[in-house]
């Protein structure tokens, strides 16, 4: 600990112990470390600074604070208890309570726009500047996959992620981070630059191409839809026409009776 002292009054007497670096033993007189110098104290407490706290670790006697029994205390500048009779503060020091200020960022030079010579975070390792966490981790799965799709990845560790989702333990953000920490610089690779390029172009366009498509598929719809209409007539009328002749053989079978003697009164009478 920095300058750290502690205090301890006990039978009218005060007197400051230097406390160790790391653990600093407080106790009856065989304890290794620091004498409390109560007669009759009973255990041993640790003290440690990092973080600062004390506890106690042997013995029949309570730590108190502030008439509040505890078995361990965290500790900070000017904290006090009670131990075997005795009384206890910490002092940290001074220079353990200087507040550290932050050096104020250098002005832009003159004619820069804002924000001027900032490295931008590198596509695949957390997307760009301004994103939300659920944003750069959509752009690093997007990544990831085009990756794949140009053969810039790495065949192990994407042979590896098809077995994964295979046996249905699919983790897209563990997947794209394993594929982009396995294929170094592939964002940079003119294949993948052009397969974004393509994939940019189909997503603008996949709306346009909804509305063609549906426009083809309601044209091809009503296309089936009348020659289903004409096929369903052609077949009635044949079935019409069979159950017509069936009938006219019957009739000449059975009663000995044609079309022919009323087809030719019918000729007769509009003939001249």
């Amino acid at each position: 600990m920095n300058e750290a002292t502690l205090t301890i009054q006990s039978s009218g007497n005060a007197r400051s112990v230097a406390l160790r670096p790391g653990l600093t033993r407080i106790g009856a007189e065989d304890a290794r470390g620091v004498h409390v110098g109560v007669a009759g104290a009973d255990g041993e407490l640790h003290l440690w600074d990092d973080p600062h706290k004390v506890v106690r670790v042997s013995g029949n006697a309570p730590i108190t604070v502030g008439g509040q029994v505890v078995e361990e205390f965290a500790l900070d500048h000017g904290a006090r208890f009670e131990w075997c009779g005795a009384h206890f503060e910490l002092d940290l020091g001074s220079t353990v309570l200087q507040e550290l200020k932050q050096a104020p960022d250098p002005a832009p030079a003159p004619g820069s726009a804002p924000g001027a010579g900032a490295q931008e975070p590198a596509v695949g390792e957390g997307g760009s500047r301004g994103l939300t966490p659920s944003e750069a981790q959509a752009i690093d799965c997007i990544v990831a996959g085009v990756l794949v799709d140009v053969g810039l990845a790495d065949k192990a560790v994407v042979k590896r992620w098809q077995a994964a989702v295979i046996a249905q333990e699919w983790d897209a953000s563990a997947a794209a981070r394993a594929i982009l920490a396995s294929s170094p610089g592939g964002a940079a690779d003119p294949k993948f630059l052009a397969r974004a390029a393509r994939l940019e172009r189909d997503l603008l366009m996949s709306s346009y191409q909804r509305g063609v498509k549906g426009a083809s598929r309601k044209v091809r719809g009503a296309a089936r839809n009348t020659t289903a209409f004409f096929v369903a007539n052609v077949i009635a009328i044949g079935v019409y026409s069979a159950i017509i002749l069936a009938l006219l053989i019957l009739a000449r079978v059975s009663y000995e009776w044609d079309l022919n003697g009323i087809i030719d009164r019918m000729v007769d009478a509009v003939t001249p």
